[in-house]
């Protein structure tokens, strides 16, 4: 599932850099796994700007193509690598969500993932199924 992340300013609320597009690898209540084609923005690390400023953040972002709603979750960066393996050589990142798993972005995220037609037989959508 397509994704962007925008590393944001908590404390001035500012967006510091362009959006850097990616794509939804794994998740779970608690965060996820992101592949993003480069780690850098402007003038920014998306991992060590986060990690060297607690004020800095990443906001998920997933827009519901059909709805047209956008969901925003917060995140903070925990771990990255390069993958040279691919052709693509893009970067893996992995966040954990700044909201709780009651929170009901997190729950609006589980419903909008467990309707993409992708995962209609998925393991993903079987952890996910409201009902």
């Amino acid at each position: 599932m397509a994704v962007t992340l925008i590393l944001h300013d908590t404390k001035n609320r500012v967006v510091l850099a362009d959006s850097v597009p990616g794509d939804l690898v794994d998740i779970s209540l608690y965060g996820a796994r992101l592949s993003v084609p480069h780690i850098r923005t402007g003038t920014y690390h998306l991992f060590y700007a986060c990690n060297d400023d607690p004020n800095k953040i990443i906001n998920l972002e997933v827009i519901d193509s059909e709805e047209g709603d956008r969901l925003v979750i917060p995140a903070h960066p925990v771990w990255f690598d390069h993958v040279f393996s691919e052709p693509t050589k893009h970067f893996e990142i992995g966040v954990e969500f700044l909201a709780s798993p009651e929170d009901p972005n997190i729950a609006r995220l589980q419903a909008f993932l467990a309707l993409q037609p992708s995962l209609e037989t998925s393991w993903l959508k079987k952890l996910f199924r409201l009902g």
